[in-house]
């Protein structure tokens, strides 16, 4: 049973604060992570599902500097929409 929220944290994660705070600490039982592809062009980032980056870079012949993030699923979706390179 999930009682993290009643943790006290710190409004950073160990991704130097880059992304939103998952719902569960750490050291909870419910914190699950999952690798996303972030993907560099040009100074702009990009974080998505990983077959998602597997079509971005088969179809484009940009060469980005492609990198893996273990994030949680409630990470990731509260992350904002991505406007394009």
């Amino acid at each position: 049973m999930c009682n993290c929220m009643t943790w006290c944290r710190v409004p950073t994660d160990e991704n130097g604060g880059k992304y939103p705070m998952s719902a569960h600490a750490p050291g909870c039982e419910d914190f699950r992570q999952e690798p996303f592809t972030r993907l560099e062009y040009d100074g702009t980032v990009c974080v998505m599902e990983p077959r998602e980056a597997e079509a971005v870079l088969a179809e484009s012949e940009a060469q980005y500097n492609v990198s893996t993030v273990m994030l949680a699923r409630d990470q990731f979706e509260r992350m904002p929409e991505f406007n394009g390179f």
